[in-house]
């Protein structure tokens, strides 16, 4: 595997892109093979495994979770817009939480889902309603935590623990993740998901596509991780993706930053 130790930390100018969309420019340097990244301070901050999900796992993803079709009106960062004081529904009426204008999310493609736990106690519409998305994928869930696991040793236990001391109901059998989030054909700017702390995030891409490389702005680092890949990275870091072609599911295995707050 090979290893970079990043000399650089653009934490403050990655800053002020927040919201907007990733550019090749953004990064110096694009990874496309076994990589270990080191920060100066010693962290592992991300870890790319190439051709670690069996095709079997891959193909039973892609057609268990190719339907999804929940707008991500909630996503107003990642949808590269701005957050309206009280959002208009996709039925006409109004919301009382800020989200995407209805116009945004009827002209994008982007789709998304949760399976899982998203909150203390809450399974998520999507789990009681499809519950083969989530059982169907238990293997490739399992595969990541163990991944997971062998390569990020230190922060994976922090994870587990805190896990199974605050939220062990919640986690998705016994790994240390509380749910997948699915996105669908969605080209997102630089946003963060709002999981727990110093916890990781295993995102595989679905689908047949070109593209798509996810680009870590304080790093100036553009993985270019493709159907078959597992990418493990602190999802509170700014990312988003450059453009791709074709049809391309992502499917995150995280751990919500709600189990922080459970016994609270």
């Amino acid at each position: 595997m090979k290893t970079i130790c990043l000399k650089h930390d653009y934490e403050k100018a990655a800053a002020r892109l927040r919201g907007k969309f990733p550019d090749p420019s953004h990064a110096d340097q694009t990874i496309d093979e076994d990589t270990r990244m080191i920060a100066r301070d010693g962290r592992i901050t991300a870890v790319l495994l190439c051709g670690v999900v069996p095709l079997e796992l891959h193909l039973r993803a892609y057609e268990l979770l190719k339907t999804v079709s929940g707008f991500p009106s909630n996503r107003v960062t990642a949808m590269g817009t701005r957050s309206l004081p009280r959002s208009i529904g996709l039925d006409g009426t109004p919301s009382p939480r800020s989200g995407v204008n209805v116009r945004v999310l009827k002209a994008s493609p982007a789709r998304q889902g949760i399976v899982g736990w998203d909150r203390h106690g809450h399974e998520t519409p999507l789990t009681l309603k499809h519950r083969e998305m989530l059982d169907g994928n238990r293997a490739l869930i399992e595969l990541a935590d163990q991944l997971y696991k062998q390569h990020l040793p230190i922060p994976y236990a922090k994870q587990r623990a805190e896990v199974e001391q605050k939220a062990a109901r919640y986690r998705l059998w016994k790994t240390s993740f509380t749910g997948a989030y699915i996105a669908k054909n969605f080209r997102t700017a630089y946003h963060r998901d709002g999981n727990l702390k110093g916890a990781m995030t295993a995102i595989t891409p679905l689908g047949s596509f070109t593209g798509g490389a996810l680009v870590l702005l304080r790093w100036r680092v553009a993985f270019a991780y493709k159907r078959g890949d597992l990418l493990l990275f602190d999802a509170e870091e700014l990312h988003g993706n450059l453009p791709f072609e074709g049809e391309r599911l992502s499917a995150a295995f995280f751990c919500g930053g709600w189990v922080a707050r459970c016994g609270k």
